[in-house]
């Protein structure tokens, strides 16, 4: 039993925590093509997409042709064992991808094999998204689409073969000359590259590299503290210290240019070259607001994660803290302005996004990040545990109890912290103001210190 004074805690061991898989990381380049290279860029580009909605088409029409079948037994759904009919799958659609490639040596037989065979994977998994949300029956279950040009901006290799990263350039069948990737930071050595994607965004070409991690064991004789983290729209993220990480507001401040933006492009006539331009426009301010969050949250996440052992948040679930509260024609909703406010300022914090961040930065550091139970953490108190309701214009918690006044995030972060100690293995009892009473079970062999 320990009496602790200060709330930053120190955890020496918690190797008894759930083991992680291997680890999977996406690094993000640059590429640099010529101007021969950015045209047969686009040629590869527009092959993958009419490959993409022929396989789209080949299922459909293959199940309509089914249903006529089952049709004429006077059923609505074809079955294999009754008609003879078979369902086509994605290993029937990779073996006629050798037909095509011999028809189309010039196109599609150009072309490494693994970087077709992603995108009949594509539609495959385009597929099995369809069916179980039709499955959920929660909303619409949406149905694969055919991609136009506009949605269609990126193809890739499922698997690593076919291509080769040699130095700092891109080698694969179709590409003239070796493909210059700018490559900013290092690739780890000890990383091995399973998958790679080539996207087109406003700012030119990228490429993504999946690769697998060597694992991460948790450090011995760690001697970072740990944290709880309480994330906000008021400040960015309250931590169990005391101190809070003020919001950037970034899609605020980001708000009036793209009012701007985004009225100009309504002006513009729908098919004209001005319009094109404006919404390119549009596109790169966006993308540029979106780059600055991402920044914002990577540097963030990654400071935390490593002067930290052990992070503790909330698991929250955004989808539906962000619902809309229109209501119904029959049940109006109510604050409906206020509640679209708050949305809009839930998703500029990018709450998923950052704790995601946290988790797999934290694993490469040798620590580790617990998500608890966001339930009541605002209400108690982390010296008494006493319950109060607060509403969200509550900025400060004041114990009605014990008479403990601090901020409301940075009492939240704490419940929050004790709540993942506990988890961790110990029971952790709040007792008076100003200490805390620590039971650790004696198989954990873990020690909290100021």
């Amino acid at each position: 039993m320990k009496f602790i004074d200060s709330p930053a805690y120190l955890i020496k061991d918690f190797n008894h925590l759930e083991d992680s898989p291997s680890l999977f990381q996406t690094y993000k380049y640059k590429l640099k093509p010529t101007c021969r290279q950015y045209n047969a860029l686009d040629r590869v580009l527009e092959q993958q997409r009419l490959l993409y909605n022929a396989a789209l088409q080949e299922r459909i029409q293959s199940y309509r042709y089914g249903q006529a079948l089952a049709a004429k037994r006077g059923a609505t759904r074809p079955d294999p064992k009754l008609d003879d009919w078979k369902q086509i799958t994605k290993l029937d659609q990779f073996k006629s991808l050798t037909q095509i490639r011999a028809d189309d040596p010039s196109g599609i037989g150009e072309v490494p094999t693994a970087l077709s065979r992603h995108t009949i994977e594509r539609a495959d998994l385009a597929f099995q998204g369809f069916f179980r949300r039709l499955k959920l029956r929660s909303g619409k279950a949406g149905f694969p689409r055919f991609k136009p040009m506009s949605r269609w901006s990126s193809f890739g290799f499922q698997e690593f073969s076919g291509i080769r990263l040699k130095e700092s350039a891109l080698l694969f069948r179709g590409m003239p000359g070796k493909l210059e990737v700018h490559l900013h930071r290092p690739i780890p050595e000890d990383a091995e590259i399973k998958a790679a994607t080539l996207t087109k965004a406003v700012d030119g070409w990228w490429v993504c590299f999946r690769l697998k991690l060597a694992d991460t064991e948790p450090r011995e004789d760690d001697q970072r503290p740990v944290v709880g983290i309480d994330v906000g729209t008021h400040h960015f993220a309250a931590l169990s210290t005391g101190s809070v990480l003020e919001n950037p507001r970034i899609g605020r401040r980001a708000a009036r240019r793209q009012r701007v933006l985004s009225r100009a492009l309504s002006r513009c006539r729908r098919g004209s070259k001005r319009r094109q331009k404006a919404r390119e426009r549009l596109a790169r301010h966006q993308a540029k607001t979106a780059n600055q969050r991402r920044t914002w949250l990577h540097q963030t996440s990654a400071r935390l994660a490593r002067e930290h052992q052990l992070i503790v948040v909330e698991d929250l679930t955004v989808r539906n803290m962000t619902r809309s509260a229109a209501g119904t024609v029959e049940e109006p909703g109510t604050m409906v302005r206020q509640k679209t406010g708050l949305n809009r300022e839930i998703l500029d914090v990018a709450m998923s996004t950052f704790v995601n961040m946290l988790v797999y930065k934290a694993e490469r550091a040798g620590g580790r990040v617990v998500k608890v139970d966001p339930r009541y953490t605002s209400q108690d108190c982390s010296m008494c545990g006493y319950r109060e309701k607060k509403s969200l214009s509550d900025r400060v918690h004041r114990c009605g109890e014990c008479g403990y006044v601090d901020d409301r995030d940075v009492n939240a972060a704490r419940n929050i912290l004790v709540k993942g100690l506990r988890e961790a293995g110990g029971v952790v009892i709040p007792v008076g103001l100003k200490s805390t009473v620590v039971h650790w079970p004696e198989k954990a062999q873990m020690e909290i210190s100021n």
